[in-house]
């Protein structure tokens, strides 16, 4: 008998937790183009110029350390470069002009609620839910997720990605032998 309520109390939870899925209410955002394997700087700086006047503190303007590499920030990330702050003005993360600003730049997510405030902290444990994102937003966030890092980095480490996509780090094909062998 224990078991039978045990089995009807299992099958009403699911029940009522799949009833409570959150659906997402932001946009779908389109995936931009793959980043190119070579362009021009001023091609560059082009796709650079409205993020630079935000985002002003960076020790590099890509994450290569060689200065031959000519990336702009929406070739990894997406977004829309056009869209600049205006010069002498300085928002806080609530000015209305900022966030509008913001949202217009910015590839934003489906399930904005989750996401939390509109500042950068973003928040911890994010795999699963950027499962349900749009693959544009998961670029946005992490340009190096395996799940959109053909379109932004696959021009020129095609070969790198397609061999990590395989490795065992990022299978767990070994998960159980290794757990074994410790055993």
């Amino acid at each position: 008998m224990r078991i039978l309520v045990a089995i009807f109390l299992l099958l009403a939870a699911s029940v009522l937790t799949f009833g409570n899925e959150t659906h997402p209410t932001g946009p779908d955002a389109v995936m931009g183009p793959a980043a190119p394997e070579k362009q021009t700087l001023a091609e560059a700086d082009k796709k650079s110029k409205g993020c630079v006047t935000c985002h002003t503190a960076s020790d590099r303007h890509t994450m290569h350390a060689n200065p031959a590499v000519i990336l702009g920030c929406t070739d990894c990330h997406g977004g829309n470069a056009e869209i600049e702050k205006e010069p002498g003005t300085e928002y806080t993360k609530h000015d209305k002009a900022y966030l509008e600003a913001m949202s217009k730049a910015h590839v934003l997510p489906r399930y904005p609620m989750e996401w939390g405030t509109p500042d950068s902290a973003n928040p911890e444990i994010t795999y699963t839910l950027l499962n349900r994102e749009s693959p544009a937003f998961v670029r946005f966030i992490n340009p190096s997720d395996y799940r959109v890092a053909r379109e932004s980095c696959g021009a020129c480490h095609l070969p790198v990605i397609q061999a990590t996509e395989r490795s065992l780090m990022s299978t767990g094909a070994m998960l159980w032998n290794g757990a074994a062998y410790n055993n």
